[in-house]
């Protein structure tokens, strides 16, 4: 029986990042379908109504979803009592968010966005924030019940409706009100069927009922976590929030349609990071601290096979990649497409969780305090000297310095030097099996004359296939190495 649980843990994670990399790709769908269906000053409306949600969400959610992962596995006794606990607190929170724009924090977004269009949509962002907030429960809900099928079939349905929402309202009306209106709908139907599913979910027990001293407990235990999740969600919007407030409108657009990661890296990371995090915290608790360095390596090790050639191919084929998902009119979003890429080494390793499992917690939300003011700093600073191209810049540096701060309570907790942490042989000849075919692919492109859609396929393909040589060759990695390390813990 015992040999079941590593198995299943995997398989948990693997839906996760299922669902992660489903929620990427839809997004890159719907913004790819906005950006041709709108004009620019509606798409950035549309954009700039969703990042409302996005900055206030963090803080207003105060870790309530993750305390359902504590509260709610194993509990007999009344687990709906503590389901309803949990929605009760984040319904509040939600209907804060609403009030809030609809008494004046949507006058106050437009004006500081110089943007007065987004007054129109305001009150269908008020109505996505209701509902939004409590149906981020859901995922914690399904996963602590062990519904990890409901899950899937409910992110398969509901990102694919979503899709369809958006994209007939965008092609029937084409304006941001119908877009932002066919987001609430969306959300309003998906918080109904998940009430549903959550509700069924939590059968049984002898008390179904709410209590105070329940809301409480959820709160002292999910607080001190949202406070991480706070600052890195703020730092992950700063760059936006300050072209919205410092560039134009149209440089907005341009902005946030380029300044994103692949999908890929969520799914590489988070997958990674649930793996392994129980294991750090075994090998902690039996003082083998080498272990522990040995298995961050491997891990690390392991994703960089991935990432580092995930940032040449932006590098070399970013401006193909943005012109074919979003137009030539987006072409400009492929600069900080392309420097947003510059920060994906750094994304080969889960800092947080060494700290986590070594008990060090509290490093996790100096860390985020710490890169939230580094990156309002740096925005400032570059905005106002390079543009909406600056914020790209000052987000890259930023990650460099939280990777920097995060390095040294992670050697003091692992009793080794900052340096040691890291496996510096097997990243060289990573770097070197990955930079080589990137300056031949560039050469080549230079020479051939083939541009668009097919340059980027023949170029990818050629690239890939020199990357796979060589690591072959250097006895890095075979493809099918690859390919069992999304599947597979990278301790097994």
């Amino acid at each position: 029986m015992a040999s079941m649980q590593p198995r299943s843990l995997t398989a948990k994670t693997l839906l996760l990042a299922f669902g992660k990399i489903l929620s990427a790709f839809a997004a890159v769908g719907i913004t790819a379908m906005l950006a041709r269906l709108l004009t620019i000053q509606d798409y950035a409306t549309h954009k700039q109504a969703l990042m409302i949600y996005a900055l206030v969400a963090p803080p207003l959610m105060l870790g309530l979803p993750k305390a359902l992962y504590f509260f709610l596995p194993g509990e007999k006794e009344r687990p709906r009592g503590v389901l309803l606990e949990n929605l009760a607190a984040l319904a509040a929170c939600s209907l804060v968010f609403g009030i809030g724009l609809l008494m004046g924090g949507g006058e106050y977004f437009a004006r500081h966005f110089n943007n007065p269009n987004l007054v129109e949509v305001i009150p269908m962002t008020a109505l996505y924030g209701i509902c939004m907030v409590p149906l981020a429960a859901f995922s914690a809900c399904m996963m602590a019940t062990d519904r990890v099928g409901v899950l899937v079939r409910f992110q398969i349905g509901t990102q694919t409706g979503l899709i369809l929402a958006v994209g007939i309202a965008a092609y029937v009306y084409g304006n941001p009100r119908a877009t932002t209106s066919a987001y609430a709908l969306w959300a309003l139907v998906a918080l109904c069927i998940a009430m549903i599913l959550m509700l069924k979910a939590t059968l049984g027990g002898v008390h179904s009922r709410p209590t105070i001293s329940g809301i409480k407990a959820q709160l002292s235990f999910g607080i001190p976590l949202g406070l991480a999740a706070m600052f890195g969600g703020l730092s992950a919007q700063i760059d936006k929030l300050m072209v919205s407030v410092m560039c134009s409108t149209e440089d907005f657009a341009v902005y946030v349609t380029g300044a994103v990661e692949l999908p890929l890296i969520g799914v590489v990371t988070g997958a990674m990071n649930a793996v392994i995090l129980p294991e750090l915290a075994k090998f902690y608790k039996r003082g083998e601290l080498h272990k522990i360095v040995l298995l961050w390596q491997r891990a690390m090790n392991k994703a960089i096979l991935i990432l580092a050639p995930a940032m040449f191919l932006v590098l070399l084929f970013g401006s193909e990649l943005i012109v074919l998902l979003f137009s030539a009119d987006y072409a400009a979003a492929a600069d900080p497409f392309k420097i947003y890429a510059l920060g994906l080494p750094l994304r080969a390793a889960v800092y947080g969780s060494v700290l986590m499992a070594t008990n060090r917690t509290k490093w996790v939300t100096i860390s985020a305090v710490f890169g939230l003011a580094l990156n309002a700093c740096l925005n400032w600073i570059f905005v106002s000297w390079l543009g909406y191209r600056g914020a790209a810049w000052a987000t890259v540096l930023a990650i460099h310095g939280v990777v920097f701060v995060m390095l040294i309570p992670m050697s003091l907790a692992l009793r080794t030097r900052p340096l040691s942490l890291f496996d510096w042989p097997y990243l060289a000849k990573v770097c070197g099996a990955t930079t080589l075919p990137a300056i031949a692919v560039y050469f080549l492109g230079q020479a051939v004359d083939v541009t668009g859609a097919l340059r980027l396929a023949l170029g990818s393909l050629v690239y890939g296939a020199s990357v796979l040589a060589l690591y072959a060759a250097l006895r890095i990695a075979t493809l099918a190495d690859i390919l069992s390390f999304l599947r597979r813990t990278p301790s097994s």
